[in-house]
């Protein structure tokens, strides 16, 4: 995987058969991107085997961006890295004694942790058709950064 990582940001050749590499390439290397800066973060709270399911989430979810917002129909928000929704967020707050926002990369990141350990994935089913296809090739980031 490197080295097709090398290969997609230094293309030695196109041809139409290498396209389809190359634009999957592109794509994995956004993930990358987009993740790198949470690794650490991540790897202070989930499990090793965890860690490119919980980045792929983050990409997929915010692709980064602690301070992203999504507006849902429902006239609710989902919110940071993890986008909690306004629901998930205030019912988690007492139960966890949260006095932080959900911008808080840590404190959301122990949230979201906390919450798979004791409740599942299941809260990021939503986004599921993007994290659980790119989640493999974000093994690569720690090698990669």
């Amino acid at each position: 995987m490197i080295e097709v990582i090398v290969g997609c940001l230094f293309p030695m050749m196109l041809t139409p058969d290498s396209l389809s590499d190359f634009q999957q390439c592109q794509v994995t290397e956004e993930h990358i991107e987009n993740v790198i800066p949470w690794y650490s973060l991540v790897s202070d709270y989930f499990k090793e085997e965890d860690i490119p399911r919980a980045l792929g989430i983050i990409h997929c979810e915010s692709s980064g961006r602690p301070t992203a917002i999504g507006n849902n129909s429902n006239g609710t928000r989902d919110v940071g890295l993890w986008q909690f929704n306004d629901k998930t967020w205030a019912w988690l707050k007492p139960k966890l004694g949260i006095v932080s926002d959900r911008t808080n990369p840590k404190v959301s990141t122990a949230v979201a942790a906390w919450l798979v350990y004791n409740d599942g994935w299941y809260h990021w089913n939503s986004s599921k058709h993007c994290w659980k296809g790119t989640s493999n090739d974000l093994l690569y980031v720690k090698k990669k950064s």
